[in-house]
C-alpha cells in the first residue's frame, strides 16, 4: 500500500511540473496551474486543459506588431 502511494505522488508531482512547464511555456499564471496539477483526479483535466489554451505569449507578440 505503501508503494502505491508513493508512485501516484510522484505521478502527481510529474503531472504538476509538465503544468508548471506548459503554463510558463504559454504564458498563464505558472503558480495557479502548478496547484491546480497537484489536486488528484483533478490534475490531468488541468493538464489537457492546457494543452488546447492558446498561446498567450504569441498573441501578445501579435498584438504588439498589428498597433
Amino acid at each position: 500500500m505503501v508503494q502505491l502511494s508513493i508512485i501516484l505522488l510522484l505521478i502527481y508531482v510529474v503531472i504538476a511540473v509538465q503544468c508548471y512547464r506548459s503554463a510558463s511555456h504559454k504564458g498563464y499564471p505558472k503558480l495557479f496551474f502548478t496547484l491546480l496539477g497537484l489536486v488528484p483526479y483533478f490534475n490531468l483535466v488541468v493538464w489537457v486543459y492546457l494543452l488546447f489554451l492558446p498561446d498567450l505569449k504569441s498573441s501578445r507578440q501579435l498584438g504588439s506588431l498589428e498597433s
